[in-house]
């Protein structure tokens, strides 16, 4: 597989996207997890997300996928990665990836990285980014959005 386009999008300040309450698929953030990119000839994508819950001793049932617009082409159930025992100051690492098919083979086609919350829990959130220093569990890392052909 070929990447198409990839971002690894780590702010200096920690980003919290909300898992108290439930929620349609929506995109992440449309300036920083956004990718345009050509499809290819075999009209068909895949998909890799990543990245990280935090904030309880539980954790939320999240879909993350990739919105075309208001359409939605991907969307799975992330497969959780747990760091340590399960306490509110435990990262899950939450990672996804999905097929696209069905595309016009040379066509452009612009997708945001995107979440939604089946099952929530109080307190946690869908986080990336954060300072690199010695204060503890303030920092999350990227969250990943890549785009390959397929």
């Amino acid at each position: 597989m070929t990447v198409l386009g990839a971002i690894a999008y780590d702010p200096a300040t920690s980003v919290s996207k909300a898992t108290t309450a439930a929620l349609a698929m929506t995109a992440i953030d449309t300036t920083n997890l956004r990718l345009t990119v050509t499809v290819p000839a075999s009209g068909r994508l895949w998909v890799e997300l990543q990245g990280t819950l935090h904030g309880a001793a539980t954790f939320p049932q999240i879909l993350l996928g990739v919105l075309d617009g208001a359409t939605v082409r991907a969307r799975v159930s992330a497969a959780g990665l747990l760091q340590g025992n399960a306490a509110a100051t435990s990262m899950l690492t939450v990672v996804a990836f999905a097929p696209i098919t069905g595309l016009t083979p040379a066509a452009s086609i612009t997708l945001d990285a995107a979440y939604g919350v089946e099952t929530l829990v109080a307190a946690t959130g869908l986080k990336y980014g954060g300072p690199n220093g010695t204060t503890a569990n303030d920092a999350f890392g990227a969250f990943i959005f890549a785009i390959h052909d397929l």
